[in-house]
């Protein structure tokens, strides 16, 4: 081809048709241009196809991350209403002075008890790693950073955190002087004492606040959870068709 129009300008040189030369090769440099930007536009085309295979494969990776996310929080919030409702019977028995029982051992223990939720992040460590901009859906991607960066931190935060600064201050005192750990339970060590002692009372009705407070944002990134969930799915069914 490079040939062919080689040979046609060699032509119009020696015919001395230098108008038609210009023109000529005007019109190749045209050629020339259009078919590097045909070129660019296919390999465009092929690299936006290469990072929609990246694209679907990660976000099926999230969404494997995103169920054992929903699993995990559905058990640790049945798990804090169970401490509240152990915390609650004991403080009900106490407050009411009512004679110790040996059943009441493993309440005392699960009162004892704070349940940290262990979230499934490395998919979303992934699309970091890439890069965000690789999810195509603007809104989407939005949804994405907010639920790992915004829910599941505030999460962390008010659990978490809060939980290990709580424990060694408040909890671990109390439960030296009045309790000794025998195998799943926790025994009194004076049960009377226990009745006269107001800080244990105030100490779990505080830890009965944090359950019900972690209950809560445990709820709230379950919700936002299932709804990321659902945002991939319609948008790898929009992707699909």
């Amino acid at each position: 081809m490079i040939k062919f129009f080689s040979k046609i300008r060699q032509q119009l040189l020696k015919e001395n048709k230098a108008g038609k030369y210009l023109l000529y090769a005007f019109g190749e440099i045209i050629l020339v241009v259009i078919g590097i930007l045909i070129a660019l536009q296919i390999n465009n085309w092929n690299e936006f196809k290469k990072d929609r295979v990246v694209e679907n494969k990660l976000l099926n990776e999230l969404k494997e991350n995103l169920n054992i996310n929903l699993v995990r929080l559905q058990d640790e919030i049945q798990k804090e209403y169970k401490s509240i409702s152990e915390i609650n019977l004991i403080v009900n028995h106490l407050d009411h002075r009512r004679p110790y029982h040996d059943s009441l051992d493993s309440h005392f223990r699960q009162a004892f008890l704070a349940h940290d939720v262990v979230l499934s992040t490395s998919a979303f460590e992934a699309i970091k790693s890439k890069g965000f901009e690789l999810i195509y859906s603007d809104s989407l991607r939005n949804d994405i950073i907010d639920l790992y960066d915004v829910s599941y931190s505030n999460l962390i935060s008010s659990t978490v955190r809060l939980e290990d600064l709580f424990w060694p201050s408040s909890v671990l005192p109390i439960l030296h002087t009045h309790f000794r750990w025998e195998g799943d339970t926790t025994k009194p060590v004076d049960y009377e004492a226990l009745l006269d002692d107001k800080s244990y009372i105030n100490m779990i009705t505080n830890r009965r606040h944090f359950r019900k407070l972690a209950a809560k944002v445990k709820s709230e990134s379950l919700l936002r959870t299932e709804t990321l969930l659902k945002h991939i799915d319609d948008y790898l069914e929009s992707t699909t068709n």
